[in-house]
């Protein structure tokens, strides 16, 4: 038995003792590092980069991809502090967080390689048909407080939103709202939690990216009604409508955005071009978002992509 206990002690040092080699070695370190590409940001990006990374690895069994989500601050930050190789991010970096990263050594590159049509989900028995943006904004700035307005039941309405590090809580402020949100809006930590809360509150209203609202055919599962916008004097569109979103007839259509530092390494460089080929394209439509159109394409390659 006492051979036995210092046969295991003299296993544990020796685990011990390759450990700390490796955690002391700075060029297997750095080769490590080489091999990880880390991602961080955008929630409404998050399941779609999930399934891009692995269609990625399965080709390149080498890299690791380090994925996580948060809102598209917390992409931004880690970008400027260079704490990560990728930031995902729902909205356009602002001037002031460029102006942050180039202070910090940080040349902030933006890559469109998806959009999104940004759908307003109410409960499916809920009864109002359609919104207009001026509604909208009513609604989420808190100026429309009861369904009975807007030709509803009789209810007062209940907002569901993102915190504020959250790309689209920004986007929907800054571009259609543009007065903060009601103080009674109840702040979720991301879309698949918007959609269940919605999900069970005939009052409720809630934004979420479309794709949260597919099945794994890239179809809508109908277990949710996305509303119709429209803009005074014009038809209402819906975010299903394929062709009313590459058009930007459907007006919460928004390109999505991948941010890297400066010039790419060769495998930040072949993640994001496997994004942004025809086979990434796919998995991003199967998903239930759009892929990027011409003009987009031509400003990945003004950016060296």
């Amino acid at each position: 038995m006492k051979n036995i206990y210092l046969l295991i002690a003299s296993i544990s040092l020796l685990i011990s003792c390759k450990q700390e080699q490796k955690n002391q070695d700075p060029e297997l370190a750095a080769i490590i590092k080489r091999n990880t590409i880390i991602i961080k940001g955008s929630d409404t990006e998050l399941q779609m980069v999930k399934n891009l990374s692995r269609s990625f690895s399965k080709e390149h069994t080498e890299v690791t991809i380090d994925l996580s989500g948060g809102g598209s601050s917390i992409g931004i930050e880690a970008l400027i502090n260079n704490e990560t190789d990728i930031a995902n991010s729902s909205r356009e970096m602002k001037p002031s967080e460029i102006a942050r990263a180039k202070q910090k050594g940080v040349n902030p590159i933006p890559i469109m390689f998806s959009v999104d049509a940004l759908a307003i989900i109410t409960h499916s028995k809920l009864g109002v048909d359609s919104l207009s943006t001026e509604q909208l904004s009513q609604i989420l700035s808190g100026e429309i407080v009861n369904w009975k307005t807007l030709g509803g039941p009789d209810l007062a309405i209940v907002i569901y939103g993102r915190d504020s590090t959250s790309g689209t809580y920004s986007y929907l402020k800054d571009k259609f709202i543009r007065a903060p949100y009601s103080a009674k809006m109840k702040h979720m930590h991301g879309n698949a939690e918007i959609v269940n809360a919605v999900k069970n509150n005939i009052a409720a209203i809630g934004y979420a990216g479309v794709g949260y609202l597919m099945d794994e055919n890239g179809k809508p599962n109908g277990s949710i009604w996305a509303m119709p916008i429209y803009i005074k004097g014009s038809r209402a569109y819906s975010p299903y409508e394929v062709a009313a979103v590459k058009k930007g007839d459907y007006v919460l259509t928004r390109p999505l955005y991948q941010y890297i530092n400066g010039r790419p390494s060769a495998q930040i460089y072949d993640f994001i071009m496997s994004e942004l080929t025809r086979r990434g394209q796919e998995i991003i439509k199967a998903h239930g978002y759009f892929p990027i159109n011409d003009y987009q394409s031509e400003i990945n390659r003004l950016n060296g992509l």
